[in-house]
């Protein structure tokens, strides 16, 4: 007879350990929900991080490393964009130590901003998204797909990009705007080659549709999961991870990953050049890239690692059941004002502005 009595004392000790992780995250979250600014001319060790990363992320991250280093993180918040141009002209207050979030394409104009760090962790990478730039750190994998309404969207097929342009989801539609928004940038590169290529005519000729289909373009791309999370539209664009969180939480609604291909980009971060704190900045990329973390990314926030050891979460469909596609980066890098250039003027037609 099977002796089943280890595999339930297993058991229990692995729900006690995710049990125990979630009250430690939870606590963490209240910790960086309530901590305090540091007073203008106190001194002290204070590590300034841009970010556009989630909250979920950023409340499961900061407050871990602040009591790992015995250091006071500031964050600002914003789109990447906005904050590239920050400290580009020198006009963020205060002055970054680090960029977190946003993709390579979006940061390779700005590549002197930057300074060169291979993380110690880099080995462990998936060899894919490892530091081939010298300033990128990859930390976690970003995939486009489409958030749906459940309950909005009854009897309405949904598989892919073509069923948006459906006339029962007339008007019913949200995107981000790629122009200030690093994960609606990467949608928009997603549909270009999932429909044809990203100068092909007939893939431009359907963005023109889908936006003419779309109901809101947001300025941010929280927007997106949580409109059509509240019922608000039936359907966005958007991306895995916050829509998986949401899913898990008990929202009306399913992810949709588009039978025409996905496409999967690093979320990067980045040491601003000129920062107060290049040594703590340091110690934050290894951080985020540790085994540890990359485990609390993909198995408790719905995020996919970019390490090759590290666990993934229950609610993401594995990446074998995806039909994938491949993001040409070196070209997207070289023609992103191209592009960005001619879906505004697609936009402009629509709104005429």
């Amino acid at each position: 007879m099977a002796d089943h009595t280890t595999g339930r004392s297993m058991g229990k000790r692995l729900l006690f350990a995710t049990a125990a992780v979630i009250a430690l995250l939870q606590a963490a979250a209240f910790f960086y929900t309530h901590r305090y600014a540091v007073p203008a001319g106190t001194g002290g060790d204070v590590l300034t991080i841009y970010t556009s990363s989630s909250d979920e992320l950023l409340n499961a991250t900061i407050p871990l490393f602040e009591e790992k280093y015995k250091i006071q993180v500031v964050l600002v918040k914003g789109e990447t964009v906005d904050l590239l141009e920050k400290i580009r002209t020198g006009s963020g207050d205060p002055p970054a130590d680090v960029l977190l979030g946003g993709v390579y394409s979006e940061l390779y104009s700005y590549a002197d901003l930057f300074l060169d760090y291979v993380s110690v962790n880099d080995k462990h990478l998936i060899p894919a998204y490892q530091n081939t730039t010298g300033y990128t750190t990859s930390y976690i994998l970003s995939g486009s797909c489409l958030v749906v309404n459940k309950s909005l969207t009854q009897g309405v097929e949904i598989k892919g990009y073509k069923d948006l342009l459906k006339p029962e989801l007339d008007g019913k539609i949200i995107m981000a705007n790629p122009i200030n928004s690093s994960s609606a940038l990467a949608q928009l590169t997603n549909i270009l080659l999932a429909m044809g290529g990203y100068e092909d005519d007939g893939a431009w000729a359907y963005v023109d549709e889908l936006i003419g289909h779309t109901g809101e373009i947001a300025s941010a791309s929280s927007k997106v999961y949580s409109s059509v999370a509240s019922g608000k539209k039936a359907v966005g664009l958007s991306y895995e991870a916050p829509c998986a969180a949401l899913m898990r939480s008990g929202a009306d609604i399913e992810i949709v990953y588009p039978e025409e291909g996905c496409v999967y980009l690093p979320a990067t971060a980045a040491i601003v050049r000129g920062g107060d704190q290049p040594e703590y900045a340091r110690h934050f990329i290894d951080f985020i890239t540790s085994k540890d973390m990359q485990n609390i990314y993909g198995n408790l926030l719905m995020n996919r690692s970019v390490r090759k050891d590290a666990m993934s979460g229950a609610y993401l469909v594995p990446l074998d059941r995806i039909d994938m596609l491949e993001e040409d980066m070196d070209y997207v890098k070289k023609h992103k004002l191209d592009i960005l250039s001619r879906y505004s003027n697609i936009v402009s037609e629509h709104t005429g502005d």
